[in-house]
């Protein structure tokens, strides 16, 4: 049994469909060996904020084939910036339409990302508040007519 394995022992709740990884430290290699579980089948909200996933973690939850009934993504505080243009753009997340990422590293790449992509439709929260991007990025955020919809738009940068 691996690390993550004896991790993930205790912390499916709700029949499997919450998975609460809190402060795990899991990192990227855990995040990898995370998107290939398909005990994630049943996952509506995953919780995984201060695991230190960076960029690497969060594109392997993006191609993750076990994450299509995903509803809840919470990957505040890992670190994150570029692995922010995988998840805006990625189509194998449709039932996603609340991304917290507070208090990552994205920058005005990511921002543009999230701004650009069809995917923000989707969203009815999303939360990018204490993140890297400038001006510009928050600009694009909020002249976004991808996230005109989104009811809960958190875009302040300090």
């Amino acid at each position: 049994m691996s690390k993550l394995d004896d991790i993930l022992k205790d912390s499916f709740h709700e029949n499997g469909t919450i998975l609460i990884l809190r402060d795990k430290y899991i990192g990227i290699r855990g995040c990898m060996e995370l998107a290939k579980k398909e005990s994630l089948k049943t996952v509506k909200q995953l919780v995984l904020p201060g695991n230190q996933i960076f960029d690497e973690g969060l594109e392997a939850l993006t191609e993750s084939p076990y994450l299509g009934n995903l509803e809840l993504l919470n990957a505040n505080q890992n670190e994150i910036d570029d692995g922010a243009i995988a998840i805006a753009n990625t189509e194998n997340l449709p039932k996603l339409k609340d991304l917290s990422m507070f208090g990552n590293v994205i920058g005005d790449k990511g921002a543009k990302a999230f701004a650009d992509s069809i995917q923000s439709k989707k969203y009815i929260k999303l939360d990018l508040y204490k993140n890297q991007y400038t001006r510009e990025g928050y600009k694009a955020l909020t002249e976004s007519e991808n996230l005109k919809n989104c009811e809960e738009l958190e875009v302040y940068r300090e």
